[in-house]
């Protein structure tokens, strides 16, 4: 169940603020240093130089500080000597309750804890002076909205025990007088009976994703329509206050920017952890799909791992409004999990049209980017991680798009193997034999595969004729070529013979070569019954492309072969001297 894993993330790696959940960790971007006798001595910017990649940023520094017992949306709930502009020096009419009330508070913390810090800051805020100096010092910082700013005498008020202690307190009766409200009963999470919780916390960190950047709620019963047997708000799914807060805890965590746990793609948030710690999770070998790391991962026998017994998540999230959506939900055994990430590594091998080796493995933001100009429909992300996390079978849309994308792009592109090993991955995935292999095979004689190999033929044809040239033989011919051989081959044909007549004059040894493989493809075709085929399926457009890029490949493989012979001898020449 979600919820419980989510929870049980919470007991495991957030103890310390589970324990305390009175406090919030935020970034605060200044301190208003405030003196003795409630002086103003100025703003403290609060920012770090932090490495991103190969760059620093900035990056505003955090602090531990009050979280708000209730939800803040209406009314005037001030937070203890931190909180946002409009509580800490609002002037504007609309603020000014809040700004009075967030004064008050420091007021009756430092009446009852007589703390030097609280009570120097009740002198500055009774010298109207010194405020507005600090409003204007803050006039011409650009700070985000519900940047918080904190109250510094000597160093962070929220810091010293005796206002920690204060705000613990506040925090528990304002809880309690909450959780009152929802009553009684069985916690689903936990079967124990007891409070539940009315409300639950908003889920932070899915403005990019959706979600209102004030928060988002994932389980809310806000209308009358999702309520059932006249139970009221969060009762209709009850869960106890201190599990509610388990869970969105650690949704906010694992949301965090810059978290290694969450990826975004397609506006989707991909967020995974194991239940023990691993150095890298799935996700991550799919993400950055390290060569060294795969190749250590496909050597890994067929039977057990030999890896301790773990669990592996993956949670799928996006944001509507004010509402977080599960777009899917995975937990599975770890080792399970890292035999079909091997298995999807296996699948999308091919050979390198450039280098005529194989292919290093691609990472999950190349196989998106084959398929869209932009950023493809969320679906999409969705399907590729299911393949690679659970070995399903990639839907048919993938194979689409990925053959759409192939019509369009430019010859260069056309030959990406990060896109050429999806679609051998898709065509695998959905049809049953035969199976498209890495590199070439010289004995398949499907006739969309072999007509595939016959367009890379004329395209090193027309190269070795011609050189290069502005649009060769595949820019004018692929997409024709790939969905209505009959119509495409016999124009090509005819230019193909062009291109020969040039060969033989200028280079007759390779035209012998080309043209006998040439004559071999057309004599197979024949053999199969016709000549060249019509209207091509989706699979067998698949199969085409396949067989395109694997022609590409071993012709590139032959002439890095040849060259290294033809270095070699020449090396050999010259040491006989």
């Amino acid at each position: 169940m979600l919820i419980q894993a989510l929870a049980e993330y919470a007991d495991t790696r957030l103890q310390e603020q589970l324990d305390d959940l009175s406090f919030e960790t935020k970034p605060v971007p200044y301190f208003l240093e405030i003196g003795r006798d409630g002086a103003f001595l100025g703003l403290i910017s609060r920012t770090e130089q932090v490495p991103r990649g190969k760059k620093m940023v900035k990056q505003t520094q955090i602090l531990r500080v009050p979280k708000s017992p209730v939800n803040r949306n209406s009314g005037e709930h001030p937070l203890l000597a931190c909180d946002e502009f409009r509580y800490v020096l609002g002037n504007e009419e609309k603020h000014l309750k809040k700004h009075l009330a967030f004064v008050a508070l420091l007021e009756g913390a430092a009446s009852a804890t007589s703390d030097p810090a609280l009570q120097s800051c009740v002198a500055f805020y009774r010298r109207a002076d010194q405020v507005e100096a600090a409003r204007n010092a803050l006039a011409d910082q650009k700070m985000p909205a519900g940047a918080v700013i904190a109250l510094s005498a000597g160093g962070p008020v929220v810091a010293h025990d005796a206002v920690r202690q204060y705000w613990r307190e506040h925090y528990r009766k304002a809880n309690a007088d909450r959780n009152e409200k929802g009553g009684e009963g069985m916690c689903l999470i936990s079967g124990k009976i007891g409070p539940i919780a009315p409300t639950h916390e908003k889920v932070k960190g899915v403005g990019s994703l959706g979600g209102q950047p004030a928060g988002v709620s994932l389980m809310s019963f806000d209308k009358d329509a999702f309520c059932s047997y006249g139970w009221e708000q969060n009762a209709n799914s009850p869960v106890s206050p201190e599990r509610a807060a388990a869970y969105v805890l650690a949704l906010n965590d694992l949301l965090k920017r810059g978290n290694s746990s969450r990826i975004d793609r397609c506006g989707v948030g991909f967020l995974f952890w194991t239940k023990k710690f691993v150095e890298k999770t799935p996700i991550s070998i799919v993400e950055e799909a390290d060569p060294e790391q795969v190749r250590q991962l496909l050597l890994l026998d067929e039977g057990s791992l030999g890896l301790a017994p773990n669990e592996f998540y993956l949670l799928g999230v996006s944001g509507n409004g004010g509402r977080l959506l599960v777009r899917f939900w995975i937990h599975e055994n770890l080792e399970t999990v890292l035999k079909n990430v091997a298995g999807w590594f296996k699948g999308l091998r091919i050979a390198n049209p450039f280098t005529g080796e194989m292919a290093e493995p691609p990472k999950l933001w190349q196989l998106l980017a084959s398929l869209a100009r932009e950023d493809p429909p969320a679906d999409r992300a969705i399907q590729l991680i299911r393949r690679a996390i659970l070995g399903q079978p990639l839907g048919l849309t993938i194979l689409a798009g990925a053959l759409a994308r192939l019509r369009v792009v430019p010859s260069k592109e056309r030959l990406s193997p990060v896109r050429a090993g999806l679609i051998r991955l898709c065509v695998n995935d959905h049809y049953g034999e035969p199976k498209m292999t890495e590199a070439l095979d010289p004995n398949l004689n499907h006739p969309a595969y072999m007509c595939g190999r016959l367009l890379a033929l004329y395209d090193g044809l027309q190269y070795q004729a011609q050189g290069e040239v502005n649009a060769n033989v595949s820019d004018r011919y692929y997409a024709l070529a790939s969905t209505y051989p009959a119509l495409a081959f016999p124009k090509l044909s005819e230019l193909g013979l062009r291109h020969l007549k040039k060969l033989r004059r200028d280079k007759p040894g390779a035209a012998v070569n080309i043209e006998k493989e040439i004559q071999e493809i057309h004599t197979r075709l024949a053999g199969s019954g016709a000549k060249f085929p019509t209207p091509l399926s989706l699979e067998d457009q698949g199969r085409f492309a396949i067989g395109y890029h694997h022609q590409r490949a071993e012709s590139m493989a032959r002439a890095v072969a040849r060259k290294q012979e033809r270095q070699q001898n020449e090396s050999r020449e010259e040491n006989q001297r």
